[in-house]
């Protein structure tokens, strides 16, 4: 019988045309202030673990998360009223992706600097029992460029400031540190954000309700007409529409471009309709659709669009319907949205590290620790890990960011996730430090945040990755 009680407690950066990517202009923000085998892929049916009963609905775990001395543990206090009304004041674009320390307040408390949409935890939650091994502090991996990274254990207490790490095997907490944040304080995803996009899109694919294959404005009436038809709904989910909406430096510092002017429409009140201007968007010359993998949330939003569109619903109604309202969620989904209501799932949704993992497991073969149904099924997973294009992939700013994080080379990006392995994990990263991993055919998932400037030689490269993936390895026994 189930245990219940009340829940108290580039992107394929043109390198030669551009010369940068979209994470070098938040280093500029500091200086202002398929081919593969279904066995290969790990895609083989995998059974769920032994615990035919359901996902555990209880109260406290009465754990102990591991310990680490970080400089990053004063923000598990309260800050001075001084601080946050001079931080308040403070506030702008770059500051909030700057790193600073009022940018570290900014993205711990979400909702008093933007709108949001809320969703209330169920009444019960899903229990996530714990296997902590403290080993995985000394775990370290060799960086791309043969040396050695440092054991995690001095990592997490490093510049790269990680707020919270968090590991799952075989559906158990293996290891569970808080170097910056409380376990029950909200959080920003950032671009982690983005595969809950792509997994609804994906959902409603996999139940004949879009067809990838077919130009996305089919689904989205307000940009019939324009640049948009050249895409499908799987360019745009792969970050390939073959569109000038990139988020390069120049585009971004340049106030003309277009996506400078859609991100301003999006985070500013009165600075004009974010979603009119999609119509502008203009077609890349001597560039298809599908061709090159150029990053922008854009796409994602489009996305957003098109979800709403085909569900005659609000995204986050139907994410809740679909996911969230599934997995046994202890604290609120909190998203923010933009002046006109849309919510910006591109790189907008908050939650404890907790809930953020137990999102990812359901990826895996212990999705019933979390949910009384697969919510991703074998077919969705494969369509999920297999719908990228290496070609577009291949030489992409995206590509080397992989490799520069992991120590190895990914396979190619699908579905709104920046890298896919050919042993079928994925990964997704978020500005200033966020990404989730999951690795099904290890019965792995994981996710970290931390809110670090993000230039390297200000905070050193993000091996966060890398350690999710070594130690996915590492349980796994290979």
């Amino acid at each position: 019988m189930v245990k219940k009680s009340a829940g108290i407690e580039q992107d394929k950066d043109n390198v030669a045309s551009k010369g940068v990517s979209r994470r070098s202009f938040m280093a500029r923000g500091v200086a202002v202030g398929a081919a593969a085998s279904a066995v290969g892929l790990g895609l083989t049916p995998q059974p769920a673990p032994a615990q035919t009963s359901g996902p555990v609905r209880a109260g406290a775990s009465g754990f102990e998360p591991l310990e680490v001395d970080s400089p990053m543990a004063k923000w598990k206090k309260p800050q001075s009223l001084e601080f946050v009304e001079k931080a308040t004041k403070n506030y702008s674009f770059p500051n909030w992706q700057s790193g600073s320390e009022d940018s570290i307040y900014f993205n711990l408390n979400i909702p008093e600097f933007f709108k949001c949409s809320y969703i209330a935890p169920p009444k019960e939650f899903s229990k996530l029992e714990r296997a902590i091994d403290p080993s995985i502090l000394d775990l370290a991996y060799t960086s791309v460029d043969g040396t050695p990274t440092p054991p995690l254990k001095e990592y997490l207490v490093g510049k790269r400031q990680v707020q919270a790490m968090m590991m799952a095997h075989k559906g158990k907490v293996v290891f569970e540190v808080y170097p910056g944040m409380n376990p029950t304080d909200i959080h920003i995803w950032m671009s982690a954000s983005k595969p809950t996009v792509g997994l609804l899109v994906a959902m409603l694919a996999d139940e004949g309700k879009i067809d990838l294959d077919a130009p996305v404005p089919t689904y989205v009436p307000e940009i019939r007409g324009s640049a948009w038809e050249q895409a499908t709904v799987r360019n745009v989910m792969n970050m390939s529409s073959g569109l000038d909406i990139e988020e390069t430096i120049e585009n971004l510092l340049n106030p003309d471009s277009w996506i400078a002017k859609w991100f301003t429409a999006g985070f500013e009140l009165n600075k004009g309709d974010f979603r009119e201007m999609s119509k502008n968007a203009q077609a890349l010359p001597d560039e298809p659709a599908g061709s090159h993998f150029r990053y922008s949330g854009a796409n994602t939003q489009t996305l957003v669009l098109l979800t709403q569109f085909v569900t005659g619903e609000r995204w986050q109604t139907t994410w809740n319907e679909r996911v969230w309202s599934k997995i046994g969620a202890k604290n609120a989904f909190i998203t923010a949205l933009a002046p006109d209501g849309t919510p910006l799932c591109a790189g907008m949704h908050n939650t404890t590290p907790e809930d953020l993992l137990r999102y990812t497991m359901i990826y895996t073969p212990s999705w019933n620790v979390v949910s009384d149904e697969q919510i991703i099924s074998d077919r969705l997973l494969k369509s999920i890990q297999t719908m990228g294009n290496p070609e577009a992939y291949k030489g992409s700013t995206e590509e080397q960011y992989g490799t520069d994080w992991f120590g190895e080379v990914p396979d190619y990006n699908s579905a709104q996730w920046d890298h896919v392995f050919n042993d079928g994990a994925m990964f997704k990263h978020g500005n200033m430090g966020q990404g989730i991993y999951v690795d099904p055919s290890r019965d792995f998932c994981g996710m970290y945040f931390g809110l670090a400037p993000n230039p390297d030689e200000i905070s050193g490269v993000d091996h966060s990755p890398g350690f999710l993936r070594n130690a996915a390895k590492m349980l796994a026994g290979g």
